[in-house]
């Protein structure tokens, strides 16, 4: 049997996106971020100091405008593209607590989730 772990962030920030030629205005959203992972240890762990890491992460982004964030320098930051950005360094943060990787869900809105499963 495997168990996994759920943990669910929220974001602030503001971003602009081009589609076909037209650019959008910055607009903000609140996105919701899920982060769910396996641990080969017990079936109890405390998560404290690594959902601490996740909130900081997080937290270089929170409020800002996310086209001139450093990590979107070379890439528009879409909800896909913000997916596979956080994928790689939430991956590299969970590898490091000796958990594994599942799965990554981004929401800019309530109707749409872009996902990514390891």
């Amino acid at each position: 049997m495997k168990t996994y772990y759920r943990f669910k962030f929220y974001l602030n920030a503001r971003h602009s996106v081009s589609f076909n030629g037209k650019q959008s205005g910055i607009h903000p959203h609140t996105w919701e971020i899920t982060v769910i992972f396996g641990s080969e240890q017990s079936d109890t762990i405390n998560f404290s100091m690594f959902e601490k890491e996740l909130e900081n992460y997080f937290l270089s982004y929170e409020s800002k405008y996310l086209n001139e964030h450093q990590s979107f320098t070379a890439v528009t930051p879409t909800m896909e593209n913000m997916g596979k950005v956080f994928y790689h360094h939430i991956k590299e943060l969970i590898n490091n607590q000796q958990l594994y990787f599942r799965t990554l869900e981004i929401s800019e809105n309530p109707t749409r989730t872009y996902i990514i499963e390891d």
